[in-house]
């Protein structure tokens, strides 16, 4: 009988053992969708990363900078740059980003997919299982041509068509 209850007791020993670590199994992320106010020529850069389950995760704003990899801060969006946001992830309780890998540089990198505003982010910063860091790369295209007027236009023609000539005369006599 106490041979009995002693193998009793140490089953139940091994299987409250065991309970944590299958209680523990924390779920794996392998996508996360974010959103932020694009940037917009003149205006200053949001800081409100929206994480779309944020039951899961969240999103902490790090910084916008002109160009990735460099120091410029930005204070407002100017046309003709590229912008990179760069934030960091973490994953709630229960859950834990996708496994890490390395590259063929040997930089690791997690297997979690980042979209920012429904576009693939970069990885750059840090990877791991609790905690991703990632630029947003966004270019802000130089200014489009304001609309000419009609009278504007004829002038243009005009100085074209003038231009046209004495470009005809200075080939015609050699002068540069």
């Amino acid at each position: 009988m106490k041979k009995a209850l002693s193998f009793l007791f140490c089953m139940l020993m091994i299987v409250m053992t065991a309970m944590p670590a299958f209680a523990d199994e924390a779920k794996v992320i392998n996508e996360v969708r974010l959103s932020i106010t694009e940037p917009v020529v003149g205006e200053a850069p949001d800081k409100n990363i929206v994480p779309a389950e944020p039951d899961k995760y969240t999103a902490q704003y790090g910084y916008w900078l002109k160009r990735l990899y460099s120091n410029d801060p930005v204070e407002v969006f100017e046309a003709g740059y590229e912008y990179a946001l760069v934030f960091y992830l973490y994953p709630k309780e229960g859950y834990k980003f996708a496994a890490t890998e390395k590259d063929k540089n040997g930089t690791a990198f997690s297997t979690t997919v980042v979209y920012m505003n429904d576009q693939p982010t970069e990885y750059c910063i840090y990877e791991s299982e609790t905690k991703l860091g990632r630029a947003y790369v966004v270019a802000l295209a130089d200014e489009e041509e304001k609309p000419v007027s009609f009278f504007q236009r004829f002038i243009n023609s005009i100085r074209d068509f003038f231009k046209k000539i004495a470009d005809f005369f200075k080939g015609l006599f050699g002068i540069k």
